[in-house]
């Protein structure tokens, strides 16, 4: 009797042992098995991150603007596994559409104007240790996913530049501006010599000799007053005067040099510090974060007599670096498209005009 008691107690020792292990091992896979599925989750989430963004800056509203997104995520780096394994094309996918909602393609064919936005998917295959003995399976799959566009500038740092150029053309939708062109933002008392001005200004000179024409205070700035304004207008976004189209503008004056510096610095937040050469007639093949793409408007003078009015709103880039002094030296900036000039292909993927950014949109 005593005896079958002790084997009753030594079977039931076995049984909860035996439950018990089953049990530590799902804990042990929990802590292992679901420890690296969650860093292979976060290593494919930066890959398609950074993908997704590095695609997007190559659409152009072309097929080599295609190619050259797939061949970015195809030569991407990042790395899962602890960085010991790249992402294949069999757990890699390349998307594009022309809405950040799909529809979705791998390989849109007919016209591509419009195709801005690209979708990166990577689904790794991480084994499991210890929760197949559990009854799980062998392997998680783990989908990442991010989306990312070109999308019109909503003015990175908030507001338009506290900058408004003249037009050339008051009846041309491009201001009588060519696209890849500089052309002066800001210009000193008096130019007097027309080999000092921006290159756009020199042609039919001098009637766009601002200085002279509208009086040595007007240097391009209006509304603000305040040098320390003015660099936070460019700086922080703080330019918050609603404009539209037949505003009146309260050109300012003053020498302001020091916003020079603010100009600088600008555009050294800028990835991408290539300083293009102008190539009248050609659109600049841009491929920073947006922050040397500025938009400001565009008034009706010299032409017509104080106080100007807006004509529209012209997107410019901006020169890596401004000197500081230097009165007869004017600030130029490389006009890349208006927003009433459409259909000219100064506009990357949307064939519209204006200033663009990349951004994850998903």
């Amino acid at each position: 009797m005593n005896g079958s008691k002790q084997g009753n107690k030594r079977g039931f020792v076995v049984l909860v042992t035996a439950l018990s292990l089953i049990v530590l091992i799902g804990m042990l896979g929990l802590a292992v098995d679901l420890g690296r599925v969650y860093i292979v989750k976060n290593e494919a989430q930066a890959f398609a991150d950074l993908a997704a963004i590095a695609a997007a800056r190559h659409l152009d509203g072309k097929q080599t603007g295609i190619d050259n997104a797939n061949a970015e995520v195809a030569s991407s780096t990042n790395g899962w596994n602890f960085g010991t394994q790249n992402f294949p094309s069999g757990i890699r996918t390349v998307e594009f559409a022309t809405s950040a909602t799909g529809p979705w393609s791998t390989a849109p064919s007919g016209s591509l104007i419009g195709y801005a936005y690209v979708r990166v998917t990577v689904n790794p295959v991480v084994n499991l240790s210890f929760l197949p003995a559990t009854g799980s399976g062998y392997t998680q799959t783990v989908t990442a996913r991010s989306v990312a566009g070109v999308i019109p500038a909503s003015f990175p740092l908030g507001g338009y530049m506290p900058f408004s150029p003249f037009a050339h053309s008051n009846a041309d939708p491009n201001f009588g501006f060519t696209i890849g062109q500089d052309y002066g933002f800001h210009w000193p008392g008096a130019i007097n010599a027309q080999g000092l001005a921006c290159t756009g200004d020199q042609v039919n000179w001098p009637t766009y000799n601002f200085s002279d024409q509208v009086g040595g205070s007007v240097r391009g700035y209006f509304e603000l007053q305040s040098a320390s304004a003015i660099g936070n207008a460019i700086l922080g976004g703080s330019q918050s005067l609603p404009l539209a189209v037949g505003d009146v503008l309260n050109m300012t004056s003053g020498n302001k040099q020091a916003e020079a510096a603010a100009l600088t610095t600008r555009a050294g937040y800028d990835t991408d510090q290539t300083n293009y050469p102008t190539t009248p007639g050609t659109a600049i093949p841009y491929f920073g974060n947006g922050m040397r793409l500025v938009v400001m408007p565009v008034n009706d003078g010299p032409s017509g007599a104080p106080p100007y009015v807006v004509l529209g709103f012209a997107s410019f880039l901006l020169h890596t670096s401004y000197a500081v002094g230097g009165g007869n030296k004017p600030w130029c900036a490389i006009y890349m498209g208006s927003s009433t000039a459409g259909g000219d292909g100064s506009g990357g993927p949307f064939n519209v005009a204006g200033a663009y950014v990349v951004r994850l949109v998903q």
